[in-house]
């Protein structure tokens, strides 16, 4: 017995997911620090208590007038005289009104300083505690450079989430895939194979659900398949053993015919011939199918396949003491498996023989269509009933009430329409006024 394959729990599949989760953003956390370090030792960032140096160097000169700090210098400041006009400044815009603000209302915010020098002027600074680029040009076109670099580390972040979720998607999708691989063999009955492993618990657990089953079918098939060539067998032995004494009964009608016999006797005589080398058509058909082969496709003259239909149903109609009335109005030839299409077209015949009483009419006429030819077969009896005109050509289906099925097993209409399916046409059954009908329509291109 093979040994079972490891599997671990989903649980223990996500919370591997979040510790590696983890890992990676501490991961990136850590390069983030490093790069941070190496970029504030090579000159090209201020770390962010830089600005408030500057500011307390200002605040703290011993000058009497302001003097202007130079491009380096990162606070936010504006000069004002007394009067509220601007002396200087490094801003514009909103950020110069915010500053103006300061200068009009003393401000509370400790980021916000200010002096007053002796000529009179104020100078108003407000700085960050943030860590910014050196280069004055840089400072200017982008953000603040700790916003850019807390910016990074979150799109770092957002990256080792995708990454992961998304190995994490891939990892079970492909474990995902085992069960329609599995349902797909299943479904085409290739049963002989061993369901794999997903080596996730649950995964597996239904997989061995899914083991169960494909023994299970694959046994009752086996069992099915055998008993199923057996079957064939048996019937093949039975066809087998057919032709003898349809041989004999055929050669001895035969040698009857020879002796002078009355004109009944004769004409009766014909018919026993007549059937018996049809049910020998019938036993060799049966042999070919046991034996997996099938009757060839051939060009066939259609008026004399119609002309040997109604010879070989009218004596079953004489005997039934029905009246069958035949117009054949075919033309040309067609590509078709003659003796099973003539026993096809036979059974729709006997359907309609059998239906109709004793005395009444049978129809059957032959005719060319504009894209093809068509068998038409009507008959006097009872009609087919709704239920009937739906199922009738179903496989053992025999529930007719309105068309008597004694003695019947529900395969004459069915294999009537295996083999006009077989020659791609159309088997439709209706009601008329005088009875039942059943139209058999094919296509030129046969």
């Amino acid at each position: 017995m093979a040994k079972k394959q490891r599997s671990v729990s989903l649980t223990f599949v996500l919370l591997r997911f979040a510790v590696v989760m983890l890992g990676c953003m501490l991961l990136c956390g850590l390069v983030w620090m490093l790069c941070f370090t190496q970029l504030r030792n090579a000159g090209i960032i201020y770390q962010g208590y830089v600005s408030n140096q500057q500011t307390e160097r200002i605040l703290t000169e011993d000058t009497k007038n302001f003097i202007s700090p130079g491009a380096d210098f990162l606070p936010e400041y504006a000069l004002f005289a007394p009067d509220g006009n601007v002396l200087e400044s490094n801003v514009e815009g909103k950020k110069l009104e915010t500053l103006r603000e300061f200068f009009l209302q003393a401000p509370d915010d400790v980021h916000v300083s200010r002096r007053t020098y002796a000529d009179g002027s104020t100078v108003i600074i407000q700085w960050y505690f943030r860590s910014e680029f050196v280069n004055p040009i840089l400072r200017n076109l982008l953000p603040p450079f700790e916003y850019l670099w807390l910016a990074a580390l979150g799109a770092g972040w957002v990256f080792c989430l995708i990454f992961n979720t998304l190995r994490l998607r891939r990892r079970l999708a492909a474990r995902l895939r085992l069960f329609g691989e599995v349902s797909d063999r299943v479904g085409a009955q290739e049963l002989d194979f061993t369901v794999p492993h997903a080596g996730i618990r649950e995964y597996d657990q239904a997989l061995d659900a899914m083991e169960h089953m494909r023994e299970a079918l694959y046994s009752s098939l086996s069992s099915q398949w055998a008993a199923q060539q057996e079957r064939e067998a048996e019937i093949a032995a039975l066809a087998h053993d057919l032709k003898t004494p349809l041989t004999l009964i055929g050669g001895n009608a035969e040698l009857l015919l020879d002796e002078n016999l009355p004109e009944n006797c004769q004409r009766m005589l014909n018919t026993i011939v007549l059937n018996s080398d049809r049910a020998k058509r019938y036993v060799a058909s049966l042999l070919e199918t046991s034996s997996g082969t099938d009757e060839t496709f051939e060009n066939t003259a259609l008026p004399a396949m119609f002309d040997e239909l109604c010879l070989s149903t009218n004596a079953l109609a004489q005997a039934s003491g029905i009246f069958l009335h035949s117009q054949n109005s075919l033309e040309g030839s067609a590509r078709i498996q003659k003796d099973h299409l003539l026993r096809a077209l036979g059974n729709v015949v006997q359907n309609a023989i059998e239906h109709t009483p004793e005395g009444g009419s049978v129809y059957l006429e032959g005719c060319m269509l504009a894209n093809g030819w068509q068998i038409t077969v009507r008959d006097e009896g009872p009609g087919f009933s709704r239920a009937a005109l739906h199922h009738a050509t179903e496989r053992l289906w025999c529930d007719d009430t309105a068309r008597s099925s004694d003695g019947h097993n529900g395969l004459g209409l069915w294999f009537a329409a295996q083999v006009v399916t077989t020659h791609s046409g159309q088997l439709e059954l209706k009601n008329c006024e005088s009875g039942g009908m059943a139209v058999i329509k094919f296509r030129r291109n046969l």
